[in-house]
């Protein structure tokens, strides 16, 4: 499938390649009744089974945006940015390029996703704006709860790392922005303080999408809260409206717009 265009408010997380469900093929794959009377399964296994799909989404064409950071004060920062997929088997990629402002130089992320496997994480930052980006250092884990950019969008979000954390649990589907939704709960047995002890993931039926979630500290407060606009199919295909996600606790806000670069 193919994503038309995307306007992103960050948080999880969450990542591009949350747009690639593949045209609904998660929908499809379940018999009508389960989906109208929610017959599907919960608990543990369940969550392990759909948090593998979730991490497996990605990207399938290049795309540019900007990223509009909201900060406390209401002003907005614009930053340019490029996304670009590297395909793969086993193990796939994306590159995000930051550009330049300002103020603060510019910044890439290679996400490294391997198929049944922990995620890397590649982050290069040029010290100054007009210097070069210097040679990345791996990241793994944690260690990528870092902003990109200043923004509201960690590292570990764009790699959507909560779909690996060792406790998934799947509950009863329920309606959510008038769409009919599974429901995931990902737990992180080790959180410290300032990262993500649990999110609870939304994802549309029929889209395979995660139209929201929400991110919890270790002391139960709600972090981050993370929103995708409105998913229409067109022509055969999902396209996104728009995501969002906003800091709660910082009470700043990121949006990334988002369009494939015509081929």
């Amino acid at each position: 499938m193919r994503v038309g265009n995307l306007i992103v408010t960050l948080p999880l997380s969450l990542a591009l390649v949350i747009f690639v469900a593949a045209d609904g093929a998660r929908a499809q794959a379940l018999p009508s009744t389960e989906q109208e009377n929610d017959i599907s399964p919960t608990g543990p296994e369940a969550g392990k089974a759909l948090a593998a799909e979730l991490s497996n989404l990605r990207l399938e064409e290049n795309a540019k945006g900007i990223l509009k950071i909201r900060g406390r004060d209401h002003k907005v920062t614009e930053i340019p940015i490029r996304a670009q997929p590297v395909s793969g088997e086993a193990q796939w990629k994306m590159v995000y390029l930051a550009s330049a402002t300002n103020d603060r130089g510019a910044e890439q992320l290679t996400v490294v996703h391997t198929t049944n496997g922990p995620n890397q994480y590649l982050f290069a930052r040029a010290p100054s704006p007009g210097a070069p980006i210097g040679e990345p250092k791996v990241l793994t884990g944690a260690q990528a709860d870092i902003p990109l950019a200043g923004s509201d969008f960690w590292l570990a979000d764009l790699g959507f790392e909560f779909y690996h954390w060792p406790q998934q649990i799947r509950h009863k589907g329920e309606l959510r922005r008038g769409r009919s939704c599974f429901v995931l709960e990902s737990i992180n047995p080790n959180a410290k303080p300032g990262e993500y002890a649990r999110v609870v993931s939304w994802i549309d039926k029929e889209s395979g999408a995660p139209i929201e979630a929400e991110a919890y500290g270790t002391d139960g407060k709600l972090l981050k809260q993370y929103e995708l606009g409105a998913v229409q199919k067109i022509d055969g295909r999902y396209e996104v409206k728009d995501l969002k996600m906003s800091n709660r606790e910082n009470a700043t806000r990121t949006t990334l717009e988002f369009e494939l670069e015509q081929q």
